[in-house]
């Protein structure tokens, strides 16, 4: 017998998804920066005493940014049907 689950709302289910989309996208975006050195940031985190607090926060902030940007894209998008 299966147990009974509390389902999110199909909304709610699609602005997650979407928040997660942009977040994945921003955890890519923010290494890449690092990798490559983007503006000398890598080697500004390398030499700092706390470096890996900052890299934790860069990494944060990349995911909530770009996730709450996708999100609030998609959400914005369902109205229009071409």
């Amino acid at each position: 017998m299966k147990a009974p689950t509390a389902a999110l709302p199909r909304l709610l289910r699609f602005m997650l998804a979407q928040f997660c989309n942009g977040a994945v996208l921003g955890l890519i975006l923010a290494e890449a920066v690092l990798w490559w050195d983007i503006m000398g940031l890598h080697q500004l985190i390398v030499g700092a005493d706390q470096g890996a607090t900052l890299t934790a926060a860069f990494f944060a902030y990349a995911a909530m940014l770009f996730g709450t940007l996708a999100m609030n894209v998609a959400v914005m998008n369902l109205g229009e049907r071409d």
